[in-house]
């Protein structure tokens, strides 16, 4: 069981990297506003959400918000939220 377990592990470490190299791109675009639709920045946000617990997305999660929150207070004050929902230990 201990196999199957670090093999998981294993498993969701590469795909965070995966994740986190097409997001980066996405990132970029949102960021030099090639996309500015807000329904479909959050669902790029939504997806980044999934990988957080892992430091490069949390990263580039970081970048986003920090980039958005000019143009979006609200939404990057939600997903912030989110992010402490899901991830945040107490």
């Amino acid at each position: 069981m201990e196999e199957n377990i670090r093999r998981i592990a294993e498993e969701m470490q590469g795909l965070s990297k995966v994740a986190v190299a097409q997001y980066r791109s996405v990132v970029d675009d949102i960021l030099n506003e090639k996309i500015t639709n807000e329904q479909e920045i959050e669902r790029v946000m939504d997806g980044m959400l999934n990988f957080c617990q892992f430091d490069e997305m949390l990263l580039l999660f970081k970048r986003l918000c920090r980039g958005l929150y000019l143009q979006h207070p609200q939404l990057v004050q939600d997903y912030i939220s989110y992010y402490r929902e899901m991830w945040d230990e107490e």
